[in-house]
């Protein structure tokens, strides 16, 4: 049995790692969107630093052919809204399996409310439960601001999630990153009932950097959905915010990655290295992230399928225990069994004896009532014969 199982096991294991190395051969293609308003200000930096990968540049419509045999698809800040056949294509694309989908926001300030509602009714036609909150965050504190309180310093700190190989992010990061005129994310449940991401998270979501002693600010309506300025508006005191957050969709290993600054073509993109003075990690963090999705694109399937044939390996092995456990258990009632038929052989063989016993017993009392009986007969016979009898003189007499 056990060899039979390796055997199984092994032709799985080998089966798995050969479509899982198959399915991405060719390198990985990043998309980037540049069709709906997007600038491209330091594209060509960021294109010509991580050559790793194949780069596409998309201006037109988003249809299925368009996005055929993209991995990972960058929408920067769009100011132009998707259509409903644009917002399908892209759903459709990224629950194909193996894909990311990284999608920046902007603040309240101007027209970027615009921009929040449109980039929100992208995410809901997509089906992630991430959203932009209808704010910007700010910051009175020189220590995270790079020489003005909208010129947001945020800090790369993603939660550590298993098997997900979220480290990467963080690699060499020591400095923080720039987020100009920024917005933050919060999230929407099932009911339309929007949560803090700080305090309350769900199953997927992954909080990748942080802007810390920072309060909100509210320039167009409506007001913000989570963050009431009442409570986190300035003046408040200090406050965190999440400012980029994934959903990782586990069923079909793809992440969407939502941003409140985008890492290329805002008034200053994540890549900066260094602003007013403010030296950051802006070109590192930009690699790094790109290569976390391609780690995950890449492995993310192979890992998946030898944790679901480990888990199949574990359910087998549970099974053959308690299969085991039962044998074993039917083998001790089986054993019993056989004790207690022995036990009552035994008895009946006592029982045997007893009855031989009081057999032989039986027949002894039985000699002794014959024997007793011929002694009677005897000695009534005895008394019978020595009984008198009458003279013959008397009888004349009469």
């Amino acid at each position: 049995m056990n060899t039979k199982k390796i055997l199984i096991v092994s032709v799985v294991l080998v089966a798995v790692l050969v479509f899982a190395v198959n399915s991405h051969a060719q390198p990985i293609t990043v998309a980037v969107d540049l069709g709906h308003g997007e600038s491209n200000k330091y594209l060509s930096y960021i294109m010509g630093n991580i050559t790793g990968v194949q780069w596409r540049i998309i201006t037109t419509t988003i249809t299925p052919d368009v996005l055929k045999g993209v991995d990972i698809l960058l929408l920067g800040q769009p100011t132009v809204a998707f259509s409903p056949d644009e917002i399908q294509a892209i759903k459709d694309w990224l629950f194909s399996g193996n894909k990311v989908l990284y999608v920046a926001g902007d603040s309240d300030y101007g027209p970027g409310q615009k921009t929040i509602v449109q980039i929100n009714d992208l995410l809901a036609g997509i089906g992630t439960k991430l959203r932009l909150e209808h704010g910007s965050v700010y910051s009175d504190n020189p220590n995270v601001t790079a020489k003005a309180y909208y010129r947001m310093l945020s800090f790369v700190e993603p939660d550590n999630v298993p098997g997900l190989f979220t480290d990467i992010i963080k690699q060499g990061v020591t400095k923080p990153i720039l987020m100009h005129g920024p917005g933050c994310i919060i999230w929407q449940d099932a009911q339309g009932k929007y949560h803090d991401p700080v305090k309350e998270t769900f199953p997927g979501l992954i909080r990748i950097v942080w802007a810390h002693k920072a309060y909100i600010g509210d320039n167009t309506p409506p007001i913000p959905y989570v963050y009431d300025p009442m409570t986190y508006g300035k003046g408040t005191g200090d406050h965190d915010f999440v400012m980029y957050a994934a959903e990782y969709f586990s069923d079909k290993n793809s992440l969407v990655v939502v941003a409140g600054e985008s890492l290329y073509g805002d008034y200053e993109p994540a890549w900066a290295s260094s602003y007013y003075g403010v030296s950051l990690d802006g070109p590192l963090f930009v690699q790094n992230l790109i290569k976390w999705w391609v780690k995950l694109i890449t492995t993310g399937p192979i890992e998946r399928k030898l944790g679901d044939l480990s888990q199949s390996v574990s359910t087998l092995s549970g099974n053959l225990n308690q299969l085991s456990s039962q044998v074993s258990s039917q083998g001790s009632a089986i054993q019993k069994m056989q004790g207690d038929i022995q036990s009552i052989k035994n008895d009946v063989d006592s029982l045997k004896a007893t009855v031989n016993s009081l057999a032989g017993t039986v027949n002894e009392l039985m000699i002794l009532v014959i024997v007793e009986a011929v002694l009677i007969v005897v000695v009534l016979a005895l008394m019978f014969l020595r009984k008198p009898k009458a003279s013959s003189a008397t009888e004349v007499k009469k």
